[in-house]
């Protein structure tokens, strides 16, 4: 049992992100399981980009009034995501009790480290697995130097059939997103005359080309939170499975078939608590596409959208 309100922040992250208050997780109590490992059921689980681990909360709590938060940088707060109870299987998620109704309090650090409550709202879940996204007050964390944190406290519950105690499965906010430049370190070797530099140069008539098995990016981390590709029309193949690994995760977007010109967005995974909040460098594998005249990746443009400048 652990009823210390202790603080499990992720020590790596700490040194990655400057400018939050604190980086990771940190939650009112959690379940101790020497088995699994001291800290296997803190928030940090609820945080790690895994479905099958959850934060849990000690079974002789009542449930009500526990709280888990995230650092989050300098930024624009938007929304929400969570899968709010067990998600390691269908029984697991009956078995435990899951999230019907919390208050999100989120608050902002300024350059003194002087930290106010910037916004406060209750939301309501449905009883269903999978993510439900919920929208937040649109409100701005930090000055220059540090950012803030959201805290999300129980309220209400949809009962457990087994178990007592609470398991959340992930928890993210996600921020406002703006454009940035792409910039590749790594690419496929290229068809002659489709070199890399020609996606990334602002023109949708010309192109990089190269073998469409296997072919993967490389890219630089600059707060990240999704990649986008304008094809180059159907006399090449296009992306249509698209696997984005950064760090220990990996997210995998199946994208529409866009013949007009139009960008078809692949998220870039997080392990943080927040979009755009992925560590390492993301690299880019196009698992399937659609087939085109030739069998080459045809790729007119590379466009990324990041959510922060924080991350090293």
């Amino acid at each position: 049992m652990n009823r210390s309100h202790a603080l499990l922040a992720t020590p790596i992250l700490a040194l990655l992100v400057s400018s939050t208050a604190f980086a990771g997780a940190r939650q009112s109590a959690f379940k101790v399981d020497s088995n699994k490992g001291k800290n296997y059921y803190s928030a940090t689980a609820a945080i790690d980009g895994k479905v099958e681990t959850a934060w849990l909360v000690p079974g002789e709590s009542e449930n009500k009034g526990e709280w888990m938060e995230i650092g989050l940088p300098r930024g624009n707060v938007d929304k929400i995501a969570v899968v709010g109870g067990n998600a390691a299987s269908e029984k697991a998620w009956t078995d435990y009790p899951r999230l019907k109704q919390v208050r999100i309090d989120i608050y902002s650090m300024d350059d003194e480290e002087a930290e106010k409550q910037v916004g406060s709202t209750t939301l309501e879940l449905a009883d269903k697995p999978g993510w439900q996204t919920l929208d937040l007050p649109d409100v701005k964390l930090g000055d220059t130097m540090f950012g803030g944190r959201l805290r999300m406290t129980v309220l209400e519950l949809y009962p457990g059939e087994d178990f007592p105690n609470l398991a959340v499965a992930e928890f993210k906010a996600i921020l406002k997103e703006f454009d940035i430049p792409v910039k590749i370190t790594e690419a496929g070797a290229a068809l002659e005359g489709h070199d890399t530099p020609l996606m990334l140069d602002a023109n949708p008539k010309t192109f990089y080309a190269t073998a469409a098995e296997g072919a993967t990016f490389s890219l630089e981390n600059s707060g990240l939170a999704q990649v986008g590709f304008i094809s180059a029309g159907k006399d090449y193949a296009r992306p249509k499975k698209v696997e984005i690994k950064c760090g220990t995760v990996t997210a995998t977007t199946e994208l529409a078939d866009d013949l007009k010109g139009g960008v078809v967005w692949a998220e870039v995974p997080a392990f943080n608590g927040y979009t755009g909040g992925g560590f390492g460098t993301p690299t880019v594998t196009i698992l399937e596409v659609y087939p085109g005249t030739n069998p080459q990746l045809g790729i007119a443009e590379m466009k990324a959208l990041a959510t922060n400048a924080d991350i090293l």
